[in-house]
């Protein structure tokens, strides 16, 4: 699969241009942090596709983890949870730097305006209710997850921080602004190709902050909104900065089964108050199937819901709340329960119909711990973003923590290296690539590993799947897998739910011959991604199915151009946004079948019918970027040991 420098051929040299100190592309949570972050005195652009306070992080119910009582809970045992959970692949000093930096990320945000939870004030007193509430999610094993409105913590931390962007004078907004492509000069980024009101804006940037969120329209089941395309690492990618951990996607076990795009999420925190899965016997999914239960790490219980289901026939399961007093439903979980209702569903007094969905993406752009990528200039924080914190699987309620706690970090580097931020006047602008640098850097060239939390890592091009022991810095380049580059193939593992609630029957199954996809046009073409991801790269994977969604990848990728991509056009002729967001999701997509494809283990969420344990050979990170003749080059960066960083 060849993957083009941009996704529009304007002529830049051409087009007129406007500059800022910071361009910020993403107004969740991680980019309106990043905004605030930027030292003061300098100028910021926040462009975001939709309007300030339309993001994925608004529909985030659950909370934020973070330690805040040394007596109950401790640095070190929210550490241990969130290894746990990513199961063999966290990076330990990223993780550290997370948890210990949570307590100030609380404070941040409580100065910005954010209105937590707090517990009742004590009975028969004059006292005013001041310790934060606190709940327990799957994964933790202490309540230290706070919320805002019951279970509306996303939309809280929305509506404080747009606000506080809002009154920043050095803060500009683009809303309806959409980041086509990066531009690079003398090997390193120097601003975007925007595209607002249907025609394409240059912006020239001493530096540009990728918080363009996660990828989860990837499926026709998810939680994620319709502007969840991956924009802004599909852009990485083109422009040669290396993604890792693609493979990783967190299906969230209980999202609401009801038609919808996205399907309303049910969070995990009702779990935590006491709800129980159970099938449609009433039988409790979770007894014995780990020792948390109910509250296993969201992998573990997105298998053993998707089991079940496989085995009984059902397209969904149950999360039987009845038990948990219905005053306390109403206080707790006000947004679920009117989601709920409107479905005409009754939590308080009958289960609640749900399955799994998409909703978080592990993998994403590599940083350092200062959001710093393999390309100079380019920075990315939140879902965008790799840390590595959190290896093959999410522990929940932290990437909320990780967009603000690592938005401070970017703004704090930015202020300690301010000549960083100059715009190279002498160089053009290019979506060219090599004719102004290195169409890619690799961590060790970029200075990714001169941190110190990067220190040792071993980064090399990976070996045929099967032999991840071949690695190492001196390993050959190979080309892209196709079809039969696996072992051995047992089942396509796809999802029952496969194509989403009221698809038409077989949409799941990936390809359908016989259609044309030029005739198809850019939402039919999305739908077809959508249905194929989700049945073959789903929850259960297998070589079969996986290498069959390569392959119709790569026949898609091949009919982009029948979208009016490629184009040279600086006018209103060229393509829209829907458009561009289609060959994001394809390129993603593709991206994301080709590491599963190779990982031939089972690991937090990359799931193989045809591999079912994990493998020790493969604790390794894999990572992918862009050649400088537009293929595909996989490689391993080696996962630190956690002895002597975390206790």
């Amino acid at each position: 699969m060849l993957i083009p420098r941009g996704l529009l051929a304007a002529d830049l040299a051409r087009m007129p241009s406007e500059e800022v100190d910071v361009l910020v592309v993403g107004s969740g949570v991680a980019g309106l942090s990043a905004a605030l972050a930027v030292p003061p005195g300098r100028s910021v652009l926040l462009a975001t596709k939709d309007r300030l306070g339309h993001s994925a992080t608004r529909y985030a119910q659950g909370g934020i983890a973070a330690v805040l009582d040394l007596v109950s809970d401790s640095v070190a045992e929210h550490v241990a949870d969130t290894l746990a959970a990513g199961a063999g692949l966290c990076d330990p000093v990223a993780v550290r730097t997370l948890v210990s930096e949570g307590g100030q990320a609380i404070a941040d945000l409580l100065g910005r305006g954010v209105r937590f939870d707090r517990e009742p004030a004590p009975a028969g007193g004059d006292l005013p209710a001041t310790e934060l509430a606190r709940t327990r999610e799957g994964g933790h094993s202490r309540s230290r997850v706070v919320h805002a409105g019951g279970d509306a913590t996303g939309a809280e931390l929305e509506r404080a921080l747009t606000e506080a962007v809002r009154s920043e004078e050095a803060v500009r907004s683009a809303e309806h602004t959409f980041l086509v492509d990066l531009v690079t000069a003398g090997g390193r980024v120097v601003g975007a190709l925007l595209w607002s009101g249907g025609r394409p804006r240059l912006v020239r940037a001493g530096a540009v902050v990728l918080a363009s969120g996660g990828a989860g329209q990837l499926y026709a089941d998810t939680t994620n909104p319709p502007l969840s395309t991956g924009d802004g690492i599909a852009a990485a990618l083109r422009a040669g900065a290396v993604l890792a951990d693609l493979e990783f996607v967190q299906f969230h076990p209980t999202a609401l089964h009801v038609d919808g795009d996205p399907r309303p999420l049910i969070s995990e925190a009702m779990r935590g108050e006491g709800a129980v899965l159970r099938d449609g016997d009433g039988s409790p999914v979770m007894a014995g199937v780990h020792p948390l239960g109910d509250l296993a790490p969201r992998d573990v219980v997105t298998r053993a819901v998707a089991a079940r289901m496989a085995a009984t026939g059902a397209r969904h399961l149950w999360l039987d709340a009845t038990a948990v007093p219905a005053d306390h439903l109403e206080r707790r979980f006000p947004t679920i329960l009117a989601r709920c209702r409107a479905a005409g569903i009754e939590p308080t007094r009958q289960p609640i119909p749900v399955s799994p969905a998409a909703h978080y993406l592990m993998g994403g752009v590599v940083t350092d711990l200062d959001g710093r990528t393999t390309l100079p200039g380019l920075f990315a924080v939140g879902e965008a973003a790799c840390t590595g914190v959190h290896g093959a699987n999410r522990l929940a309620s932290n990437s909320l923590l990780e967009g603000v706690v690592f938005a401070a970090r970017i703004g704090r580097a930015l202020a300690e290296a301010p000549g960083a931020l100059e715009i190279p006047a002498d160089l053009p602008p290019s979506l060219a690539g090599v004719e102004n640098g290195p169409a890619h850097l690799r961590p060790e060239e970029a200075g990714v590993v001169d941190n110190p939390a990067r220190s040792g890592l071993e980064v090399g091009y990976a070996p045929p799947p099967g032999d991840p022991n071949a690695a190492g810095p001196g390993a050959a380049r190979f080309p892209a897998a196709g079809p039969g580059a696996t072992g051995p193939v047992v089942g396509t593992g796809a999802m029952p739910l496969g194509a989403g609630p009221g698809a038409e029957p077989g949409a799941g199954t990936g390809a359908e011959p016989g259609v044309g996809t030029g005739a198809l046009g850019a939402e039919g073409l999305r739908g077809r991604v959508r249905r194929l991801m989700t049945g073959r790269v789903g929850v259960v994977r297998s070589g079969e199915g996986l290498a069959e969604a390569v392959a119709e990848l790569e026949r898609l990728n091949g009919v982009l151009g029948d979208l009016g991509l490629g184009r040279r056009s600086t006018a209103s002729g060229a393509p829209g946004s829907g458009v561009f967001e289609v060959a994001n999701l394809v390129e993603l997509g593709r991206a994301v079948a080709e590491l599963a494809l190779r990982r031939e283990e089972s690991r937090g969420g990359h799931w193989r019918s045809d591999h079912p344990a994990p493998v020790e050979a493969w604790r390794v990170r894999q990572t992918l970027t862009r050649s400088a003749e537009g293929g595909l080059e996989a490689g391993l960066l080696a996962v630190p040991a956690a002895a002597g960083v975390c206790p």
